[in-house]
């Protein structure tokens, strides 16, 4: 600091305009028996006037003992000598006056030596309280530190919080402001000012320095480098905090990556298992397939033949009862044989056979194969525009109409089935939106899984018959239901041309 600008901050000092006042209203009182007997009061001239020699003693000359030992309390042992200096020129005039040689000089230069000694030892005893509660703000700033490294809380967190904790160790607290650079990050103290005073030390952080510790202050850098140690201690300790947070998330994040990981190995698993499952399954069913399928569908037809002889026979006698059974049984045999059916086309689907072919058109098809009770009404949207898709026709439509039949089935002969068609980037959307019984959310992930079924009739290969068409034609199925509200089947299918006019 310049002596011009050390001059500015003594006279802008509150304490040194309460000193002026102090040694005025001190000389004043001290000259009041002077100004009474100027003034023509002689009783209080004498009464005030034995005090300056009362037994040998200027007792009326105690009274600077208030200025000197404040200024020793707050400025220190210097200034303290040179107020008691000052009181000496102040009882000078007064000793020459009424004194003889050499008590004149005696006495004042007496007083000033005992009111410098009591300045000193005040100074000192002072000095010595201020060191004490410097090294308690010091060791609750280090506390601080310390106990922000255990609070579990972010590197920026903790340095935001550790230039707050800096300025509160220093002795001029409010003329601080501190500054940290760590890992090309800023953090700064409230209120932060660069001033030409200050300290640096670099934070070490294991085997590196990636950052540093300024403190700033409006004082000189005498009075910092007072504080150097204590500079020194915070970025040991500040650095050493960093380490430990930087272990502690490193660690942090390992464990974190190590759940993943073994959540993923454990998922990738059970996906193994689901599929090892499925193809043990489809094994079961190819094996069952391939040793009943052909063994049933002969008597099946020889039944069916029979049926058939039977109804032409009984139709000239009229008997609508026997007619009436016969046609359930024919029924029946259809049932069988749709069995028989998706058995052996679930061991045996054939490779699709890839056409450009009008979306819509194949919708309409599928819906004339299927036979729709009177009181569902199919509502469809589909849109104005031809869509092509690159698919085989024979198979995509048959899992068309194996959804519309489910559908249908899953209303019990009551209810409205919508179908859409949409397109979407690079695919073409059918969806086949009913109001039946919708599916349980627990069965959702089983519903195309072979040989699961809901139905009491049925052996579970229809979905995922269809489920398998669907994907070897390049396409996605999916669904959406709830119970007692319906359920919406998606497919999606590759478009070979989005829109044509």
């Amino acid at each position: 600091m310049s002596t011009k600008t050390k001059k500015k901050y003594l006279w802008s000092n509150k304490h040194t305009w309460y000193i002026v006042a102090m040694m005025a209203v001190c000389s004043l009182f001290y000259y009041l028996p002077t100004i009474g007997g100027a003034l023509g009061l002689a009783s209080l001239e004498i009464s005030l006037g034995n005090f300056h020699d009362f037994a040998g003693i200027d007792f009326l000359g105690l009274i600077f003992f208030a200025p000197v030992v404040y200024v020793a309390y707050v400025f220190g042992v210097i200034p303290s000598i040179l107020t008691a200096f000052a009181a000496m020129f102040i009882l000078l005039p007064n000793a020459i006056l009424y004194d003889a040689y050499p008590n004149a000089l005696f006495k004042p230069t007496a007083f000033v030596i005992i009111l410098s000694a009591v300045g000193a030892v005040v100074a000192m005893l002072q000095k010595s309280e201020l060191e004490h509660r410097l090294r308690m703000k010091e060791m609750k700033c280090l506390y601080d530190i310390g106990n922000a490294t255990r609070e579990n809380v972010s590197i920026e967190e903790f340095i935001d919080k550790v230039v707050n904790f800096v300025p509160q160790a220093m002795q001029y607290s409010d003329e601080t402001s501190v500054r940290i650079i760590f890992r090309n990050q800023e953090y700064t103290s409230p209120d932060f000012q660069k001033t030409s005073s200050k300290i640096t030390e670099n934070l070490v952080v294991g085997d590196e320095e990636p950052g540093f510790i300024e403190i700033y202050s409006i004082r000189d850098n005498p009075y910092l480098k007072k504080r150097n140690h204590l500079t020194k201690t915070l970025a040991e300790r500040i650095g050493g905090a960093l380490r430990q947070m930087e272990l502690e998330i490193s660690l942090r994040n390992y464990y974190q990556q190590l759940e993943t990981d073994v959540e993923d190995r454990t998922k990738d698993l059970e996906d193994v298992q689901e599929k090892l499952i499925r193809s043990e399954r489809l094994a079961a069913v190819g094996e069952l397939a391939s040793g009943v399928g052909h063994e049933l569908r002969n008597p099946l037809n020889v039944i069916r033949n029979c049926a058939y002889l039977l109804n032409m026979s009984l139709s000239e006698k009229g008997d609508e009862e026997a007619l009436n059974t016969l046609e359930v049984l024919d029924k029946q045999i259809d049932a069988a044989n749709k069995i028989v059916t998706d058995l052996m086309d679930f061991t045996r689907i054939k490779p699709p056979s890839l056409h450009r072919t009008d979306l819509n058109t194949l919708v309409k098809e599928s819906l004339s194969y299927v036979t729709v009770p009177e009181k569902i009404n199919i509502k469809s949207k589909l849109n104005g525009n031809s869509y092509k898709v690159n698919v085989d026709p024979e198979q995509i439509g048959r899992v068309f109409t194996n959804i519309v039949t489910n559908a249908c089935q899953s209303m019990n002969g009551k209810g409205q089935l919508d179908i859409e068609t949409v397109a979407e980037d690079s695919f073409a959307r059918v969806s086949f939106k009913d109001t039946g019984c919708g599916i349980a959310e627990e069965n959702i992930d089983k519903i195309f899984e072979p040989l699961f079924t809901t139905k009491p009739k049925g052996i579970g290969l229809g979905l995922a018959i269809s489920k398998r068409l669907v994907e070897q034609n390049g396409g996605k199925i999916a669904v959406v239901s709830k119970v007692g509200k319906g359920t919406t089947f998606s497919i999606d299918l590759p478009l070979v041309i989005r829109r044509e006019t």
